[in-house]
């Protein structure tokens, strides 16, 4: 079981090393995308605290947060997003493949509602009390592929937990103008084992972390698959660093909300102000070691020629 420093170091972890990004990236040594957690991490902490390293997870474009929380390597982490050889893809996927096979993280994909059908047949690979995990936003329930993948992994009772981080938005576009209800009540109709979570909840790392145990222990034990919807916050805009709230691309209130239920806010009123700040120290320290070990680190060389890609070139 985790603890509460344990929870908040992960979390300080992971909105430290997006913030160096945010410092770094306008200069453009990362020259890949990135989709950055920051209003969301939370989420990921507290799912990760419930699984082993040997189940198996998958993820989406916006994937620092469960890399991270799932015991990534920093420096890998970092040299993924430069485009160095030390990188966990070897500097070649970015920001939106990472990949911790030694932890579980079989990888995270650019498809909106690509790892879903994947995350189905990993579920189906494995063996109690052995489970499998996706995380997914919001926008991934807008694809078909989502109701087929929570119909089959019902059907077969395959132990899968299906995390939803709604944001509310895809890309500009708001929920409300996307969607007839929410994903959960798709889970539900197919009679599905639903946990809605509102942002209060969801964004407090440590109330959800409780919330989660019952639900994910019952599928270790032999329960069918899992839907859980965790209404949260995307503070920064959908891909880059930009302020897009700023911007006028979403509605102020959005700013408000994460000013409100920011998880590194809630969390600091539940834990000593010196023991945070100490963490929020070794974080940052350790940061800033680990970015300057992958600045420093050989580059990813793309080699090809007609032989590596197979292509026959006699006549």
């Amino acid at each position: 079981m985790a603890d509460q420093t344990e929870l908040y170091t992960l979390l300080s972890l992971i909105r430290h090393a997006e913030q160096k990004i945010l410092d770094v990236y306008t200069s453009d040594v990362m020259q890949c995308p990135v989709h950055l957690s920051i209003g969301q991490e939370s989420v990921a902490v507290a799912l990760c605290a419930h699984l082993r390293h040997d189940d198996l997870k998958i993820g989406t474009h916006r994937s620092h947060a469960l890399y991270l929380a799932n015991g990534g390597d920093l420096v890998a982490f970092f040299g993924e997003l430069l485009g160095r050889a030390c990188g966990c893809s070897r500097g070649y996927g970015g920001s939106m493949h990472m990949i911790d096979a030694a932890h579980g993280l079989v990888g995270t994909t650019s498809i909106v509602g690509g790892a879903l059908p994947i995350a189905v047949g990993l579920g189906l690979s494995v063996r109690r009390p052995r489970v499998a995990a996706v995380l997914l936003g919001d926008a991934a329930a807008d694809q078909g592929v989502f109701a087929e993948s929570v119909n089959y992994a019902q059907l077969r009772k395959v132990p899968l937990v299906f995390v939803c981080e709604n944001n509310r938005y895809s890309v500009y576009t708001p929920q409300c103008v996307r969607r007839a209800v929410h994903p959960a009540a798709v889970a539900k109709a197919f009679g599905m084992e639903t946990h809605e979570f509102s942002i209060e909840v969801a964004n407090d790392v440590f109330a959800l972390y409780e919330r989660l145990a019952d639900p994910i222990a019952r599928m270790r034990q032999g329960g069918g698959p899992v839907f859980i919807e965790c209404s949260t916050v995307r503070r920064y805009d959908h891909n880059g660093v930009c302020d897009d709230i700023a911007a006028g691309f979403r509605d102020p209130a959005e700013r408000e909300l994460f000013d409100q239920f920011c998880p590194m806010k809630l969390a600091r009123r539940q834990i000593p102000p010196d023991r945070a700040d100490a963490i929020d120290a070794a974080v940052r320290a350790c940061v800033e070691q680990a970015y300057a070990q992958a600045l420093a680190s050989q580059e990813t060389v793309l080699e090809y020629s007609h032989a590596s890609a197979g292509i026959d070139t006699t006549l």
